[in-house]
């Protein structure tokens, strides 16, 4: 966020926004444990299948929340994404909202306008950016979750884990 939003939070809020910008990376224990499940992601989305696309985000989500040792997180896959004149909404984070309720990732995984199936990175980052909202909630113990420069690293750090020197 530019500097005049952190200007603008509370004190108790400028901490959290600064302990997050603190945390640069994600450190998983064993990468090549969720590869093949990257690589059902990239064929369930070649298959422009929903349900698959549903099936293999899940079965990562879960192994990956399960390597660090945090709540599961439901993933839902939704067909196009919406969108107005801001753009498009790529994906959501929804915490924990009760005590028998687990937190929910919403993504998307067609375009807005030409409702064409999303590039795999582009999905792959998506996907990682709500994680790492949850990661911030349940791992980091943060209050609140901020797009800090951290947090990008910590997105930029899970992505360069399981796809960029993979999926090149």
């Amino acid at each position: 966020m530019p500097y005049s939003y952190y200007n603008k939070l509370a004190a108790k809020d400028k901490k959290i926004y600064r302990a997050s910008d603190k945390i640069s990376s994600v450190s998983l224990i064993d990468a090549n444990q969720l590869l093949p499940l990257v690589r059902e992601v990239q064929n369930a989305l070649q298959s422009q299948q929903q349900a698959k696309v549903l099936h293999s985000s899940q079965a990562l989500v879960n192994k990956l929340t399960q390597q660090l040792g945090v709540p599961p997180i439901k993933v839902k896959v939704l067909t196009s994404r919406p969108h107005n004149n801001y753009g498009e909404l790529h994906g959501l984070y929804e915490p924990v909202a009760g005590k028998t309720k687990i937190a929910e990732i919403s993504v998307w995984m067609l375009t807005a306008k030409r409702k064409q199936v999303v590039a795999f990175k582009t999905y792959m980052r998506t996907l990682f950016h709500e994680v790492c909202h949850h990661l911030d909630y349940e791992l980091y113990k943060l209050e609140d979750s901020y797009h800090t420069e951290g947090f990008f690293k910590r997105e930029s750090s899970l992505y360069a884990q399981l796809i960029l020197e993979r999926h090149a």
